[in-house]
């Protein structure tokens, strides 16, 4: 069968997987507030950047072009302690960093950001391309968080928020029902920083191990993504994953 898919509909789906909530979340106190830096304005960008923002967390955006009208609509709309700034100046004042940019440049801005030693790298990237049957693949033999962390080695890169659509990180409760957060990271002290900021947006999240196994996190997006892309949108679904009631 021979799968047309209009270039529209392909740039929504792709978008919603590089990609206002309600604001009783926990707060980081205003005295010990961490710096977040966005690096990506899109779908995935301008979901997460409000909510870090709702959490009490100071957040710049990293752009290429920090004085854009869209950008300063973000950073409006993101509260009143957000800014833009180059992707270098971001990531050099952030203490926490989201990776939400299109595969094709990540390895550019990783490498562009200076020194990342120490910093925890949140990935929310799918490095995906088109197969020759019109749904899409995995476009590397690992996993891009494997690839971000071998490009930043002292880095703690963290696989996070990269198996949902902008939607549901936009507003966890979109769907009427819960949907997870899986994490993957070799730095079990980072994940567990990534899963506590994870669950006071409102997600459950669940830890799959090592940072290999976001190979795994990453092929999800592409079993999540074939009824949009075969434009059967009303048989989509989002992950959840049910807590077992016998374990112990």
């Amino acid at each position: 069968m021979k799968i047309e898919v209009s270039r529209r509909s392909l740039l929504v789906v792709l978008a919603s997987i590089l990609f206002f909530a309600p604001t009783s979340f926990a707060q980081v106190s205003s005295d010990a507030a961490q710096t977040v830096a966005v690096i990506g304005t899109g779908s995935v960008g301008s979901a997460l950047g409000p909510r870090f923002a709702q959490l009490g967390y100071k957040v710049i955006y990293g752009s290429r072009q920090p004085h854009r009208a869209d950008v300063k609509e973000l950073v409006a709309r993101t509260g009143p302690r957000a800014q833009a700034m180059s992707t270098l100046e971001a990531g050099n004042k952030a203490d926490l960093i989201v990776l939400a940019v299109p595969w094709l440049a990540a390895e550019s801005v990783v490498k562009g950001m200076g020194d990342l030693d120490g910093k925890i790298i949140i990935d929310v990237i799918n490095p995906l391309r088109r197969a020759d049957d019109g749904l899409l693949e995995m476009a590397v033999d690992t996993s891009a968080a494997e690839h971000i962390q071998a490009w930043a080695p002292e880095a703690r890169v963290v696989k996070a928020f990269s198996t949902m659509g902008s939607k549901i990180m936009a507003d966890p409760s979109a769907l009427g029902g819960p949907v997870s957060v899986a994490l993957a990271s070799d730095d079990d002290d980072a994940l567990q920083e990534v899963r506590q900021i994870a669950e006071r947006m409102g997600y459950p999240t669940v830890d799959v191990g090592p940072l290999r196994h976001a190979r795994h996190l990453e092929g999800m997006i592409v079993l999540m993504v074939v009824p949009a892309m075969e434009e059967r949108g009303q048989d989509g679904w989002e992950y959840y994953f049910r807590p077992r009631s016998d374990a112990k």
